[in-house]
């Protein structure tokens, strides 16, 4: 108990520097939460509208990207789809374009084709306007997140590629793109007349999907086939490598700083109590004791820091999801636990060096010490 007076004594004594290192310690907290909730949102919401899209499987070129295959760069013949409706299992195909374009934040623009598209994936849920007048109109339906996050609405226009395109309606998020475009205007645009990015293929029955992937396999060369459940899951839990790189990045730098400023803390505050611990030495303080008071106190303000960082990391998402409201942030219990793991371990390791040193002065030296 006296030693608990005594850290806390010791912190609110020393209130803007132990204000600068809870600062620290919660920028810590809030950075790894933040950028982790960030990337696992972008994942977790790409997966979930392409399980929206309610195909069975997934047809792709081979040489479409392993993991996040919007590109629109790889493509396949559309007429491919006579030859998959010609399955037995198959139900109905549709054939989708994409054009991804970096317009502030990543877009993907998918081209449909309306009759198709509603066979597999089933009719949008308009909220405002209605569908294409015609599959040649220069027209474009957007989700509801779209148009409140680029303040766009019924009548309103966007350019793409020199071309205007006029917003006729807004359907609920959660179903494929966040932009639709009629697939043959999409297909001039980026001249490539006849060709597709991806095929979605609707199964007549769910229990023969697997049966159907490897008859589709078999029957078409040159092509990926992935069951969409598959494909969900590999969205959700397949990384590139530059994934794991980054997030070692953000979380180094960020224990980085929360180790620095726990070092810079105790460094400087072991610096100016050296007559103090002199004196707790003469009065029979053992190296334990000295090393538990560093220790106690940077626990104090690492605690103090999570707790500031939760509000801080609170109220930054808050933020984030009003300013851009197509960006989620998913921060799952693990992570959290983890960035405590973090925090806790940069600040006894900050906190460490100075402590050992302050436990091994001579007491007479340090009662000197000016």
């Amino acid at each position: 108990m006296k030693i608990g007076k005594l850290v806390l004594a010791n912190v609110i004594h020393r209130p803007i520097r132990a204000l600068v290192s809870i600062l620290a310690i919660s920028l810590e907290v809030a950075m790894i939460l933040l950028v982790i909730g960030i990337v696992r949102g972008v994942v977790n919401d790409n997966a979930d509208r392409q399980q929206g899209l309610g195909s069975d499987i997934i047809v792709r070129p081979a040489n479409a990207p392993p993991l996040f295959y919007s590109t629109g760069s790889a493509v396949i013949p559309e007429a491919m789809a006579e030859t998959l409706l010609q399955v037995e299992e198959v139900q109905a195909v549709t054939p989708l374009l994409f054009l991804a374009q970096m317009r502030g934040s990543w877009l993907t623009i998918y081209g449909i084709d309306v009759p198709s598209f509603e066979l597999v994936s089933g009719r949008l849920e308009y909220l405002k306007g209605q569908g294409f007048s015609s599959l040649m109109a220069h027209e474009a339906i957007i989700d509801d997140l779209h148009a409140k996050s680029k303040s766009l609405g019924i009548n309103d226009f966007f350019e793409l590629k020199g071309e205007r395109f006029k917003i006729v309606g807004i359907f609920r998020n959660g179903i494929g793109g966040r932009v639709y475009l009629p697939i043959r205007i999409l297909q001039k645009l980026m001249d490539k007349g006849g060709q597709a990015s991806t095929f979605l293929v609707k199964v007549k029955d769910t229990a023969k999907v697997k049966g159907t992937v490897r008859h589709i396999r078999k029957l078409i060369s040159g092509i990926t086939v992935t069951s969409m459940s598959d494909w969900v899951s590999l969205l959700r839990n397949g990384r590139p490598p530059v994934y794991d790189i980054f997030l070692r990045v953000v979380i180094g730098v960020a224990i980085s700083i929360g180790s620095f400023a726990c070092f810079l803390s105790m460094y400087t505050t072991i610096t100016e109590r050296t007559k103090e611990i002199g004196i707790f030495k003469s009065l029979g303080a053992s190296k334990i004791y000295i090393v538990n008071l560093v220790l106690m106190e940077v626990l104090l303000l690492c605690l103090t820091g999570l707790v500031v960082g939760f509000f801080l990391t609170f109220i930054g998402q808050h933020i984030i999801q009003i300013t851009f409201p197509t960006q989620h942030l998913v921060i799952s219990f693990s992570w959290i636990l983890r960035t405590v793991l973090f925090v806790l371990l940069s600040g006894i390791a900050g906190a460490l060096y100075p402590a050992i040193k302050a436990a091994h002065w001579d007491p007479i030296q340090a009662i000197a010490h000016h």
